[in-house]
């Protein structure tokens, strides 16, 4: 990608597309789930890198974090440019790394959050994104949450690629020469991408199950209680109320 990414283009595709069904409901009764399969990476270490920048939505990476911190074998490092605080997108939660860009030579998978404003910036920014592609090089894996998905094909990573990403910004994959698929998560080759925020976590439970086997996924699953049944179908632009996605900006 040659141009920038900035206000104007998050605003101009800001009524394109829409995101995969995230359907509620009442509870369902257990069903057989096939525990058997070892992963890809069974008995072996796993370093997941998180980029993280000033501006990030925090469940973007908080959520995957919790399900994979609990994972036996998987090391999680923050990484950014520096070790200060940085505040969310939110403008009040602060965070930080636990190690900077020099610090990391490689990693097993690179997973990048998305965000507005801060991912604007974090994509322009030289250092951020020769790292990133720099990990990128040696990842097994390489995983955009929500509009992270952004930063991957700014960088040239997702041309080429079937990909999702924030339902109101479907459009920038397309113009950066990837094919948008309307799912809550999509995997082409080593590429992992996420639709929006709370998306992260399912991406993650069949990232856990790819590594390690689905009893792993599961029982990561289980230790954060993820069982989610939202109490209106309002988590897709394709099922919520017209006014609803109107009241957004779609």
């Amino acid at each position: 990608m040659n141009h920038m990414i900035d206000r104007r283009s998050f605003a101009a595709m800001g009524l394109a597309g829409s995101a995969a069904l995230l359907t509620g409901g009442s509870v369902q009764a257990a069903q057989p789930q096939a525990l058997e399969g070892e992963g890809t990476r069974a008995g072996k270490k796993t370093r997941v890198a998180m980029l993280l920048y000033p501006g990030t939505t925090v469940l973007d990476w908080v959520g995957p974090y919790e399900a994979l911190h609990r994972v036996e074998g998987v090391e999680v490092v923050l990484a950014a440019k520096s070790l200060d605080l940085m505040k969310s997108d939110s403008g009040i939660m602060d965070y930080k790394a636990n190690a900077t860009f020099d610090q990391i030579d490689r990693t097993d998978v690179l997973l990048v959050p998305g965000g507005a404003k801060g991912l604007m910036d974090a994509s322009n920014d030289p250092a951020t994104m020769d790292w990133l592609r720099r990990m990128d090089s040696t990842s097994v894996y390489t995983v955009g949450i929500c509009t992270g998905s952004l930063m991957l094909s700014h960088a040239g990573l997702l041309k080429g690629k079937r990909a999702t990403t924030y339902w109101k910004f479907t459009g920038m994959l397309d113009q950066a020469g990837s094919t948008f698929v309307p799912e809550r998560w999509v995997r082409d080759g080593k590429y992992w991408t996420s639709a929006g925020v709370s998306a992260g976590i399912d991406l993650t439970l069949a990232l856990i199950a790819d590594l390690y086997g689905p009893k792993r996924a599961m029982m990561a699953q289980l230790a954060i209680e993820y069982d989610p049944h939202p109490p209106f179908n309002a988590g897709s632009s394709r099922t919520a109320p017209p006014e609803v996605v109107q009241a957004l900006g779609g």
